[in-house]
């Protein structure tokens, strides 16, 4: 007998092992909700897997927590360690409430098949309580909160909004994240997704990306930005400590006058544009490959210098500071 012969039986034999073990389907339908007395200065620890999130802050001392799981499987074959059906562990601890979502797990030798229709965490709680979360492939919401926050996720969307907590951290695999109006301290790390930052107000903003696109609209602070295969964008901003570096792409910056300006743009391979608020302040020093890559368009430049591959000055007054390199694209300044 071949080995193409024994191939085509095995086939059929694997079929009918599979299909006289048990085939059917089965539904997963749960709901559930548990409330927490809770105080100022308490945490939320969530576990929400492939669940989307909402946390909406009331003025009630309770933290409230609504859980809804609906599936469908179908299964042709056998399970293999057994399956557990979706549940939920409420518990609190000291000044920590832990909800951790328990997704049913395990494999089959067959055929198996699990749409979920519906998969959420609907969370209510005064917006003074700390939050530590973490998920692998679902969207999470929050808005109108007044405390540190920390998120981890694996492939999914987060946004947040009126967020005046201290300090927030987020870290990414895969995923866009958009923050409207946060005011103090944000710590951003993300492998593949973009970063839209609008209307914040920070002490700090630190910034790490791989391959993904970082956009500041219309916000101030001090910023830290790091990105490996993207665009960094910063529109009407207004700068204290500026430092930005990429390695393969385009780096623009609306600046507004304001702040002093303590500032560095990198990128290896990208052009740099920057663009000045009438009467900024600022001493420049350019380096390109030539100066020839080098456009400036400011009126009355101050101590102007231009060599082989560099161009520096000042106007207004130069009271800032700011260093542009790029080792392969062009570079454009100008005012207005």
């Amino acid at each position: 007998m071949t080995k193409r012969t024994i191939g085509f039986l095995a086939l059929p034999i694997f079929l009918f092992f599979c299909t006289s073990l048990g085939a059917g389907a089965e539904e997963i339908d749960k709901k559930f909700h548990k409330s927490f007395p809770v105080k100022t200065g308490d945490a939320l620890s969530l576990r929400f897997g492939d669940g989307n999130v909402t946390i909406t802050p009331w003025d009630k001392d309770l933290l409230d927590v609504t859980v809804r799981y609906w599936a469908d499987i179908n299964l042709v074959g056998v399970r293999l360690g057994g399956r557990d059906a979706f549940d939920v562990e409420f518990r609190q601890s000291g000044d920590t409430v832990y909800v951790i979502g328990k997704e049913p797990s395990g494999a089959a030798l067959g055929f198996y098949n699990e749409r979920v229709h519906e998969y959420f965490y609907e969370i209510h709680s005064p917006r003074t309580l700390r939050l530590d979360l973490e998920g692998d492939d679902g969207d999470l919401s929050i808005e109108d909160w007044a405390a540190e926050i920390g998120i981890r996720f694996d492939d999914g969307d987060v946004r947040l909004k009126d967020i005046a907590g201290g300090r927030t951290v987020l870290r990414g695999e895969d995923g866009d994240v958009k923050i409207e109006k946060l005011s103090g301290d944000l710590e951003v790390s993300l492998d593949d997704g973009d970063l839209t930052l609008v209307a914040c107000d920070f002490r700090s903003c630190r910034v790490e990306s791989e391959d993904g696109d970082v956009t500041v609209r219309q916000s101030g602070g001090s910023f830290d930005i790091t990105v490996d295969d993207g665009n960094v964008v910063l529109e009407r901003t207004k700068a204290q400590e500026l430092k930005i570096n990429t390695a393969d792409g385009d780096i623009e910056v609306d600046l507004l006058a304001g702040p002093t300006l303590d500032g560095e743009l990198r990128t290896d391979d990208g052009d740099i544009r920057i663009d000045f608020e009438k009467g900024f302040s600022v001493s420049f020093h350019v380096s390109a490959d030539e100066a020839d890559y080098i456009q400036v368009d400011l009126n009355e430049i101050e101590g102007y210098k231009e060599d082989r591959q560099t161009k520096s000055g000042s106007i207004h007054g130069g009271t800032g500071r700011l260093r542009v390199q790029t080792s392969d694209g062009d570079v454009t300044i100008s005012e207005k």
